[in-house]
């Protein structure tokens, strides 16, 4: 994504409840095994910020002295390869996590744009810090995630060597389905997020052309629906069928 060289702080001081705050914490993996007590006694000190559409809640190489807990909205996060291009590597949903999970600053290793108006508490590391040594069980959260991320990169790199291209598109569909569907009266499940092809192709680690392909046949068979930036989940058992690669 282009934007200027010369970049000011987009962030703006955003009003954020405690009762939100502690709504959030408790969807949030790294937060939700706190007890309320201690979610307030850490949620009262973090600050809210919010971005408008296309602005950076961070960019890689910018060294981030903190991480950013979404509480609405949508972030997709980035990476830029050594040819130019522009891959995305998931989109961010409220409870998620943006930016190095650290207890001191440390480079960024992948962008976040906001993709819609986008709310997050951010959590400064020198904060993450004093809740560790406060609560040690907090520490084995922070390395539980850390894994997950190198889990799922590892599972990413190798998915894009052994399974095919129609599999993998359905894995990301299926992941996305769980995190940010929404059932409707028909049975369908809606992504509520605007969803381009080639967001899609970068979770898959494939081409825009492979995935649209892939997808056509998927909405031929009755699997997906979809137009300009939506998709539509018509048959769960069979998308997760194709994920599984049957």
């Amino acid at each position: 994504m282009s934007i200027h060289p010369v970049r000011s702080n987009c962030a703006h001081p955003h009003p954020c409840g405690i009762d939100t705050r502690i709504a959030v914490m408790k969807r949030s993996r790294l937060t939700r095994g706190l007890s309320e007590e201690q979610m307030v006694s850490l949620a009262s000190g973090l600050d809210a910020w919010s971005w408008r559409e296309g602005d950076p809640l961070l960019l890689a190489g910018e060294e981030a002295d903190g991480s950013y807990m979404i509480a609405s909205g949508r972030a997709r996060i980035t990476r830029d390869t050594i040819d130019g291009r522009e891959l995305t590597l998931d989109i961010a949903a409220p409870g998620d996590i943006v930016g190095p999970v650290s207890t001191e600053p440390t480079p960024a290793v992948d962008s976040a744009w906001a993709m819609e108006t986008t709310c997050a508490l951010f959590i400064p590391a020198t904060a993450l810090a004093e809740v560790v040594s406060t609560y040690p069980e907090f520490a084995l959260e922070i390395l539980q995630m850390q894994q997950e991320r190198l889990r799922q990169a590892r599972e990413r790199e190798v998915g894009q060597t052994v399974h095919p291209v129609q599999q993998r598109v359905a894995a990301v569909l299926e992941n996305l389905a769980e995190k940010i569907g929404q059932r409707l009266s028909d049975g369908s499940v809606l992504l509520q997020v605007r969803l381009r092809r080639q967001d899609i192709a970068g979770m898959a680690g494939t081409t825009v052309e492979s995935t649209s392909r892939v997808m056509s046949k998927m909405k031929k068979d009755g699997v997906i629906d979809s137009g300009r930036e939506w998709v539509s989940i018509l048959d769960s058992d069979a998308l997760s069928d194709l994920a599984a690669g049957e």
